[in-house]
């Protein structure tokens, strides 16, 4: 199909044009968090043209995300599709012109400059703070503009962080992550659908801004809006806090970590994240896996319940087990519970 044709609208749109539609297929975007918000801002860039987009979430589908993650299907969820894979699979049927990458794994200090190294623009789809202050150094060390968004309830935040203007970043905001549990998360306070197309809307324009070099359209304030009580307000973020640690003194402390990544729990899930090992073999996991209940494998990814493990309603507890040495651990939210189960059976 001639460029001319697909991109037709847009490009009649005034300050967009010609121009921005070549520079938008020379643009590579990083999408951080397959979720509703990852959903919706990489459909949107992937019917614009953008030129690549890279896109990265630890996850698979489960059924409760279909409410308000657009790009998955009941397939995908009775599959437990990873979300990258699935979601790579879906843009491709939307737009078949543009490259796109998938990678299955959790963002931490350890991979963040290699996996977003080839990005011009990152994108939050995330649904925690501590990875996107992670995001944040990357960002500011690297100089890449970073769309950050956050939605629950009906409620959402939007700021978008562009070094080269400059604007503020996340920390000169908010200096500090907020305490683990402090929060609301979707599992306690819940999301609806029509929030995230508000929130997703701002980044992807805001991406189509920096991708065609009109960044002086950018505005520097953080939205924040509540659908359900129809109420917004735009904050005026001023200029970067010479102080702050991160673009006033260039200390990236979320980059530079030394210590292990711990076992977290999973947003709504009832489920365990043991975080990637050495050494670990998924040939081998299968196997081990295999003589104490009933496993699969399919595409790098073992998945199954044991018959020995049962959760607090009597059901097996379910496991699955990634390529980079991940593994989930379904059915509880105690995380030395996890771990003695993955040391017992996979040997981790």
């Amino acid at each position: 199909m001639a460029i001319q044709d697909r991109y037709h609208r847009q490009r009649l749109v005034e300050g967009f044009g010609d121009a921005g539609q070549r520079a938008l297929s020379e643009t590579t975007i990083a999408i951080v968090g397959m979720g509703a918000l990852g959903c919706l801002s990489a459909s949107m860039l992937a019917r614009a043209g953008v030129g690549e987009l890279i896109l990265i979430d630890r996850d698979i589908v489960e059924l409760t995300n279909v409410q308000r993650q657009l790009l998955y299907t009941e397939a995908d969820a009775l599959e437990s599709m990873p979300k990258a894979l699935a979601a790579k699979i879906h843009l491709e049927s939307i737009n078949s012109e543009i490259k796109m990458t998938a990678h299955v794994v959790d963002l931490t200090y350890q991979n963040a400059e290699r996996l977003l190294e080839p990005a011009d623009i990152i994108v939050d789809g995330l649904d925690h703070f501590d990875t996107r202050y992670l995001l944040n150094d990357v960002a500011v060390k690297h100089k890449k503009p970073y769309l950050f968004a956050g939605v629950i309830a009906s409620q959402g935040n939007v700021m978008s962080i562009v070094p080269d203007k400059p604007t503020p970043c996340l920390r000169c905001i908010f200096p500090e992550p907020p305490p683990n549990g402090s929060q609301d998360t979707c599992d306690s306070a819940g999301v609806l659908a029509p929030a995230i197309g508000i929130a997703a809307s701002c980044q992807t324009m805001d991406a189509l801004k920096c991708a065609t070099g009109n960044i002086e359209q950018i505005s520097n304030t953080l939205l924040t809006f509540d659908l359900w009580s129809v109420n917004s307000t735009r904050l005026d973020v001023g200029n970067p806090n010479e102080s702050c640690p991160c673009c006033g003194r260039q200390e990236f402390e979320f980059l530079h970590q030394s210590h292990d990544v711990e076992p977290t729990t999973m947003c709504g899930q009832h489920t365990v994240q043991i975080p990637q090992q050495e050494g670990f073999d998924i040939n081998s996991a299968f196997t081990r896996l295999s003589e104490h209940g009933s496993f699969s494998q399919h595409m790098s990814i073992v998945r199954g319940e044991l018959r020995e493990e049962l959760d607090g309603n009597g059901e097996p507890i379910k496991l699955t087990c990634f390529e980079d040495g991940r593994v989930l651990v379904h059915g509880t939210d105690d995380i030395g519970r996890a771990k003695s189960i993955c040391t017992r059976y996979i040997g981790i």
